[in-house]
């Protein structure tokens, strides 16, 4: 949440209503934000079910805190609720009675083969996901012919 904060920094606020505020991104962008419905324009407010820059945004200008504002499936209590019901103990393997034909039947792994082309060295990042900076390499490239760093192999003039 954080993030997205930084990421409308220098925004202009336009209220619509008292719920409905539409937001002005510094390069133009508008998005419409209405808080008792908790939609956005952008969509990622109703697609992972925290407020993005923009919700929070409109928030802080209506005065809401942000806590109301995230879906309940991150709240501690729903989890609790999850959990409320009794698990009973798994049973002892000698005392289940297996049928014949399932004891007797041989099983085997399923045929599988792998998918054709080349593997992806990154994964697809999942929406809402920011990507992070890239950490650049510590070792500087070298020339092919010299090994010297600060040029390469084309643009070497050091005799042979």
């Amino acid at each position: 949440m954080t993030k997205y904060m930084a990421n409308t920094k220098g925004s202009k606020i336009n209220s619509v209503s008292s719920w409905s505020i539409q937001i002005v991104n510094r390069f133009g962008t508008k998005n419409n934000v209405v808080l008792n419905d908790r939609k956005c324009t952008c969509q990622a407010f109703q697609k992972l079910k925290i407020p993005c820059g923009h919700a929070l945004f409109a928030a802080d200008s209506v005065g809401l805190p942000y806590a109301s504002l995230v879906g309940d499936c991150y709240k501690t209590s729903t989890w609790a609720e999850t959990y409320q019901g009794v698990i009973n103990p798994e049973a002892n393997l000698n005392e289940v009675e297996v049928p014949m034909e399932v004891s007797s039947s041989i099983l085997f792994p399923p045929k599988a083969r792998r998918p054709s082309g080349r593997p992806k060295e990154l994964r697809i990042p999942s929406t809402g996901e920011i990507k992070g900076n890239r950490v650049s390499k510590s070792v500087p490239n070298k020339c092919g012919r010299c090994r010297l760093s600060g040029h390469n192999r084309s643009s070497c003039t050091n005799p042979i």
